[in-house]
């Protein structure tokens, strides 16, 4: 069993095979070839394939339930957290729970995609506290996917380019953050929301 994911669609595949291919050499008689020149004519041939020929055949497919899938392509607004979920927060505390609760019932109301900044998605690898539905698939940007949202909604993210380089394809950027000079603010998005991120999905 070999598996192959394709990153653009955001899917994994899984090939069985119960023989290896066989290659045949024939270097030693290439030598004794005579060339010459001559035409060529190119003729269409049918071919009818048994089922018996057929090697691949799919199987079925398997998929996160309708409230646990994150990644949706044909969604009309993307929705990307940042590192900052996962920072302390006024309090000096971090929530990290309750930001996975804001998070997933968003997600579940709007029915919009999750993305993730490469600085968020490599928190798990050194051993912090991150999203528990975050992965690498989640990731946008230079090093990331480019989704084609029509509407993207960035929280918590730095706005530097990087960043920004996945968003190319989407009509229209709004992003959330505390602070009005960031990158987002420097013409980066169309609307820029000073606030709170937490406060803002509470409400």
């Amino acid at each position: 069993m070999v598996n192959r994911w394709y990153y653009r669609q955001r899917m994994e595949a899984v090939f069985t095979r119960t023989q290896r291919p066989g290659l045949s050499w024939w270097t030693r008689f290439a030598a004794r070839l005579e060339r010459s020149t001559g035409s060529a004519t190119i003729e269409a041939v049918a071919v009818a394939l048994p089922d018996t020929a057929k090697r691949t055949a799919v199987t079925g497919f398997r998929e996160p339930a309708a409230d646990a899938q994150t990644i949706r392509p044909d969604a009309a607004l993307l929705f990307v957290a940042g590192a900052g979920w996962t920072k302390k927060q006024a309090d000096g505390q971090t929530h990290v729970p309750e930001a996975e609760r804001l998070i997933s019932g968003f997600l579940k109301v709007t029915r919009a995609s999750l993305g993730s900044s490469k600085s968020l998605v490599d928190l798990g690898g050194e051993g912090q506290v991150v999203l528990s539905f975050l992965s690498h698939l989640n990731q946008i940007g230079q090093t990331g996917a480019t989704p084609r949202h029509p509407k993207g909604l960035s929280t918590c993210c730095h706005g530097e380019e990087p960043h920004t380089v996945g968003w190319r394809f989407i009509v229209e950027r709004r992003a959330i953050s505390l602070d009005p000079n960031c990158g987002w603010a420097r013409g980066k998005a169309d609307v820029l929301y000073v606030t709170d991120a937490f406060k803002a999905l509470r409400r």
